[in-house]
């Protein structure tokens, strides 16, 4: 079962994480592995991208068990929809309450990976990697930013044709968005995400007051991770361009950390 919100806040100064035979050790080993040796830039703004996130046996379980369409719910009807009024960006809740929405057989795997990504030992690599911009949007040195509560919450995405969005930031109260892709056989790898740059205003042409700088590969077992920010300083654009109709369906695993608890799935389910 899913740990309660108020449960899931973990802080290293409380030096209290509690103990689950649920969460898979070797999971949780091969993630944090991977994250403290991925090489972080900086510009535009503190990410990381991984190869091999998980296990090789737990991608294939991820790939074997992904739960039927019928489990997920649109994310946002106003915002993502295609011309005939269907939902382009479809999302099932992993840390809200929504595990009960997959089926018996596939439920425990799920519910054993999402213990594994809401463990404070991987939320402590991912947030030491990006100390320094962390430290920016907490209002914290980089050295206490291991310290902070943090409230991981966990989703699963599946995006279809037309579906797109455009540059923008991440808001409070998220402090990390890490995404891991989980594409098919012959999906293509262009279908990652873009960090972009404002454009500066004289130099801007029409409509265009973004330029894409990085897109990561949309690689099977591959993660990213970024550091949110939106300050004069540090501004943490990201976004898609449109799903057009040779590139299929896009499914990903989402996992924010939050500075406080909010439910992600109600916030963005009415536009």
């Amino acid at each position: 079962m899913s740990i309660h919100p108020e449960q899931r806040a973990h802080s290293a100064a409380a030096g209290t994480v509690a103990a689950t035979e649920l969460i898979p050790d070797r999971v949780i080993q091969h993630l944090v592995q991977n994250v403290s040796e991925a090489q972080v830039e900086t510009w535009p703004f503190q990410h990381f991208y991984v190869e091999g996130i998980f296990p090789n046996d737990i991608y294939k379980q991820i790939l074997a068990n992904l739960p039927a369409k019928s489990s997920y719910r649109p994310f946002n009807i106003k915002r993502w929809k295609n011309a005939q009024g269907e939902s382009t960006r479809d999302r099932l809740c992993l840390s809200e309450g929504e595990l009960e929405r997959i089926d018996v057989a596939r439920r425990p795997f799920w519910s054993m990976l999402t213990e594994a990504l809401e463990s404070d030992a991987f939320r402590r690599a991912v947030y030491a990697k990006l100390s320094d911009d962390i430290a920016m949007r907490l209002g914290c040195p980089a050295h206490a930013v291991l310290d902070q509560a943090a409230y991981p919450n966990v989703m699963l995405i599946r995006d279809y044709q037309d579906y797109r969005i455009k540059p923008h930031p991440d808001g409070e109260p998220r402090v990390v968005t890490m995404q891991f892709y989980l594409p098919g056989d012959g999906t293509p790898q262009d279908l990652g995400t873009s960090l972009y740059t404002k454009v500066p205003l004289s130099h801007r042409l029409i409509g265009r007051k973004f330029r894409e700088v990085k897109r990561f590969p949309f690689r099977p077992n591959s993660a990213y991770a970024i550091a949110v920010n939106d300050c004069r300083e540090r501004q943490s654009y990201h976004g898609r361009e449109i799903i057009t109709a040779h590139q299929a369906v896009r499914d990903s695993i989402i996992i924010a950390w939050l500075s406080r608890w909010i439910d992600l799935g109600q916030k963005h389910a009415g536009g």
